[in-house]
């Protein structure tokens, strides 16, 4: 199966303009005391939710507008960044789908760190920043944490192509 990597996706300056934005210390961040199905509560991490369930969930979804007037999608199913803090060393999530009707994934790194995101097949997407993936959401994926930085910042877009 194959994942399209688009390094330097957005601009410069707008990708450091988001970057700021979500790396601010008031940005609104959640958090969530495990990942996906997993039973161990050490994978915690925190999240942001824009838009699920066709509705704006946040008042901030503007912030995305740059990533989304770069695609060409029919539907949105849902927009989330995710945060994850520095571990000792990798955890990996359980491997999952985001979604159980046939969609597309948008996967936007904000900073380059040594997590990433693993696929069954053993393909990886290194987290870098400003680089968009796009994958089939049918392809089974796990979120590995990171051990070089503080934290790890992706936005996770769930579309129909």
């Amino acid at each position: 199966m194959s994942i399209k990597l688009i390094p330097n996706f957005l601009k410069e300056d707008t990708y450091f303009e988001l970057r700021d934005k979500l790396f601010h210390w008031k940005f609104p961040w959640f958090f969530r005391d495990k990942t996906g199905d997993m039973e161990d509560y050490s994978n915690f991490f925190f999240q942001h939710t824009f838009y699920e369930y066709d509705n704006q969930s946040s008042d901030l979804f503007k912030i995305v507008m740059p990533i989304l007037g770069n695609l060409n999608f029919k539907n949105l199913i849902r927009i989330k960044a995710n945060c994850y803090s520095q571990r000792d060393k990798e955890i990996k999530t359980n491997f999952h789908t985001d979604s159980t009707i046939p969609h597309s994934v948008a996967l936007y790194s904000l900073n380059t760190n040594n997590g990433y995101t693993l696929f069954e097949d053993g393909q990886k997407i290194p987290s870098e920043a400003n680089q968009l993936a796009i994958f089939d959401g049918s392809m089974k994926h796990a979120s590995v944490s990171q051990t070089d930085t503080n934290i790890r910042v992706n936005i996770n877009i769930n579309l129909i192509l």
